[in-house]
């Protein structure tokens, strides 16, 4: 398989397949209604743990096989919550912004990746997705070095785009921390931070050279496999 076939992306997020089998454990957070996970389960026979902390979605949440369901918001610690509904079912939020006056809330559990691999007997990480809408900042800035340091890839969505992150450095500071742990970042959007994977080189041993060519090509080779130009 070419570098070129190594890709994937799915519901607006790169992953990067090479190292992915049925042996492989994906923690889904931010999980909607499961298709992120829907689609790993089925492409690699992998295991998923789906976290979900909108209640209205998290309750009619059907684990693929081979998958668990949390309900809960994934966050830098383990605690309770407000929950911000939102007209947008996928943009709620633990995290409150300057347009959310006079939106719902609901009291939600909220878990830490350290207490979930606990929970959940997760020895091995081998795929993070975040689309936590605003939480990922302080997930990133909070959960302990060895948490974080062995996990095989991380995906996000970043929120920087939106008015109350921009111009405050959360993309810069989160993304130096995971490089310092030993991860090379590649920025598969165009236009912001809205799609981007970092790659543990301490846990894949992916050579220097082999790195810089999925940077310079990766999000080209997305474009021009399924036309996405987005972010």
């Amino acid at each position: 398989m070419s570098i070129f076939d190594q890709w994937q992306k799915i519901r607006g997020h790169s992953i990067w397949t090479a190292p992915l089998n049925a042996n492989s454990v994906v923690v889904d957070a931010g999980a909607h209604k499961g298709e992120f996970s829907q689609t790993m389960n089925k492409l690699f026979g992998c295991r998923c743990i789906l976290i979900e902390a909108n209640p209205d979605l998290a309750k009619d949440l059907v684990a693929p096989s081979k998958g668990e369901i949390v309900h809960a918001a994934l966050a830098a610690t383990d605690g309770v919550s407000q929950f911000v509904f939102r007209e947008n079912q996928e943009s709620g939020s633990i995290c409150t912004r300057s347009i959310d006056r006079l939106n719902p809330t609901a009291s939600v559990q909220t878990i830490s990746l350290k207490t979930l691999r606990l929970q959940h007997g997760i020895n091995q990480l081998d795929l993070l997705k975040l689309d936590i809408e605003g939480a990922e900042f302080e997930l990133i800035e909070a959960t302990p070095d060895d948490v974080l340091s062995d996990i095989g890839q991380i995906t996000v969505e970043f929120h920087d785009f939106l008015s109350d992150y921009q111009n405050k450095g959360l993309y810069e500071k989160a993304r130096s921390r995971l490089e310092r742990l030993g991860f090379t970042c590649i920025n598969m959007a165009f236009r912001t931070h809205g799609d981007v994977i970092f790659l543990n080189q301490r846990r894949w041993a992916v050579s220097f050279a082999k790195i810089k060519l999925m940077q310079f090509t990766a999000k080209w080779v997305l474009k021009v496999k399924w036309g996405f130009l987005d972010q």
